[in-house]
C-alpha cells in the first residue's frame, strides 16, 4: 500500500533532500504541528507554491485510491459498512458471486477484491434486516425496510434473489437533514417553499440526492410551528425536529397503493405534503388536486430535465383532459428544480448541477399552451428571470475550475454553444471526437 503522507512523497520523488525534509519537519514541531508541512516548504523556498499544490492534489488522489477497497480478510457488515462510509457511499450492493460495489455521486466503484460467497451475505444480510429476512425472502422474493445500525447510520435495505443467489441493496441517509443551500438548492427554490402554497417539483435522475434534497425542503416546510406536514415515502431520511408538527406515512410499493395513500393523507388536511414520488398518472392528480386546495406540495419524480418532466406529466392524461391539465398546472406550479451530480474537477467526489424554472408570467402561458419546447428557449435565454438551464449551470461550473470540460461535454446538450463559450478559457482542452 502506497503511503500517503507528503513527506515520503517528497522522498519517494526526489524533490527535496532528507535534511532539507527534516529542517521543515521540526519547524512544524516547534509550532505544535499547526502550520501545515507545505508552507514551511515554501516558506524555506524549498519549493513554491504551484508545486506544493500539485504535490496535495497526488496525495489526494492516493488517499482516493487507498480508500477505494477493504481488506478481503474481513467482509463482516461492519466492516462493510465502515469503508461504504468512509468512501461516501450512497448505495451499496452485496450479492452472492459478485464482489461489493458502491455507488457514490454518479459513479459506481468496487469495495472488495473477492467474490462473496453465500454464507457471508446470509450473514450480512441478517445482521442489517433482522434474522428472518432469509424465510420471508423464500416466499416473497424481494423485502424492503428501514435499516438502522448504532455507530453507522441509517438508510433503506431491499433484499432480493437472484439468479446467484441472494442480494441486498442498501442506500444510506443523513442522520440530520442538511441546510439547502448546502446541497446546492437554490434560494428562489427555498423562498417558493417558504411560501407555503403550490406545486414545487424536484426532478433528477432515480437515487441522485433525491433524499437529501427531499429532506432539506422538508426542513424548510416546517419551520412555521402552527403548521401540519406530512412525509410520504418509505426512505428513512430524517425528519425535522422542533417548529411544525411533522410525520412520516408509508408510500407503499405499487401506483394504486400509492395513491391511496396520498388520498389519506389528503383527508387529513395538512398545511404541507412531501411526497417521494409522483411518477404515476394517479398519484400525480392527486398531488395536484392538493395544491389546487391551497395546499404546499413538494414532489419528486424522475427525469432529466424540465422539459421531460414535464412532457412525463402531461403524457399522464388523455387527450380530451389535456386543456385541464395544462391549465391546472399552469395555476399552481411554483418551480421545477433539476439536480444532477458531476465528478468534480480533482474525480474526488462530486458537485451539483442544476435546471431551475421559475413560473412567472411568460412561463405560465407557455405551460397553458403547451409549448415546452419554447419553455427551453425561455430558460436558455441569458436573463435568468424563469430560471436557467442545465448546459448554463455546467457552463459556469466550468468557469469557476469545479469540473473539468470532458465530464460537462457528454452532457451537455447545446455542444456547439458550450465550445464557443470555452475557447478561450484557460486550461480548457478540446474534448475527444466521439
Amino acid at each position: 500500500m502506497e503511503d500517503t503522507r507528503l513527506g515520503t512523497i517528497l522522498l519517494e520523488g526526489g524533490i527535496v533532500d532528507e535534511a532539507g525534509l527534516e529542517r521543515c519537519l521540526a519547524i512544524q514541531s516547534l509550532t505544535g504541528h499547526v502550520r501545515p508541512l507545505g508552507e514551511i516548504l515554501v516558506e524555506q523556498g524549498l519549493l513554491d507554491a504551484a508545486t506544493v499544490e500539485r504535490l496535495l492534489q497526488l496525495q489526494r488522489e492516493r488517499s482516493t485510491l487507498q480508500r477505494s477497497t477493504t481488506p478481503t480478510t474481513d467482509l463482516g457488515s461492519s466492516a462493510l459498512f465502515t469503508a461504504a462510509l468512509a468512501n461516501r457511499a450512497e448505495e451499496m450492493v452485496v450479492s452472492e458471486g459478485r464482489p461489493v460495489r458502491i455507488r457514490a455521486g454518479a459513479t459506481w466503484t468496487q469495495l472488495t477484491e473477492e467474490v462473496l460467497r453465500g454464507p457471508e451475505v446470509w450473514d450480512f444480510v441478517r445482521e442489517t434486516m433482522g434474522s428472518q429476512v432469509l424465510e420471508i425472502l423464500a416466499e416473497r422474493h424481494f423485502v424492503v425496510q428501514p435499516w438502522h445500525l448504532p455507530g453507522l447510520g441509517r438508510g433503506l435495505a431491499t433484499a432480493f434473489r437472484q439468479f446467484d443467489g441472494v442480494a441486498v441493496r442498501v442506500t444510506f441517509a443523513a442522520e440530520t437533514a442538511l441546510e439547502p443551500h448546502a446541497i446546492g438548492v437554490p434560494d428562489a427554490v427555498t423562498n417558493a417553499v417558504r411560501a407555503s402554497k403550490g406545486l414545487v417539483l424536484l426532478v433528477g435522475e432515480r437515487g441522485i440526492g433525491r433524499s437529501d434534497t427531499l429532506a432539506a425542503l422538508t426542513r424548510v416546510a416546517a419551520t412555521d410551528p402552527g403548521h401540519y406536514v406530512v412525509v410520504v415515502d418509505d426512505e428513512p431520511w430524517p425528519l425535522p425536529t422542533g417548529g411544525a408538527l411533522v410525520v412520516r406515512r408509508r408510500h407503499g410499493a405499487t401506483a394504486e397503493q400509492r395513491a391511496d395513500a396520498l388520498r389519506s393523507v389528503v383527508r387529513d388536511d395538512p398545511d404541507a405534503i412531501v411526497c417521494g414520488d409522483v411518477g404515476c398518472a394517479a398519484t400525480f392528480e392527486v398531488a395536484l388536486r392538493a395544491a389546487e386546495g391551497g395546499r404546499l406540495v413538494v414532489a419528486w419524480i424522475d427525469a432529466p430535465s424540465v422539459a421531460r418532466a414535464l412532457t412525463r406529466i402531461l403524457d399522464f392524461y388523455p387527450v380530451h383532459d389535456l386543456v385541464r391539465a395544462r391549465s391546472s398546472l399552469a395555476a399552481v406550479l411554483r418551480a421545477v428544480l433539476v439536480r444532477h451530480q458531476l465528478p468534480d474537477a480533482d474525480h474526488a467526489g462530486t458537485v451539483v448541477a442544476s435546471e431551475l424554472l421559475l413560473v412567472d408570467d411568460a412561463a405560465r402561458d407557455l405551460l397553458r399552451s403547451g409549448e415546452l419546447s419554447d419553455l427551453v428557449l425561455l430558460l436558455r435565454g441569458d436573463g435568468g428571470r424563469s430560471g436557467h438551464s442545465l448546459d448554463r449551470s455546467m457552463l459556469e461550473l466550468l468557469r469557476a475550475g469545479k469540473v473539468r470540460l470532458e465530464d460537462v461535454f457528454v452532457r451537455v446538450e447545446e455542444k456547439a454553444w458550450l465550445l464557443e463559450r470555452t475557447r478561450n478559457m484557460a486550461g480548457a482542452a478540446a474534448p475527444a471526437k466521439e
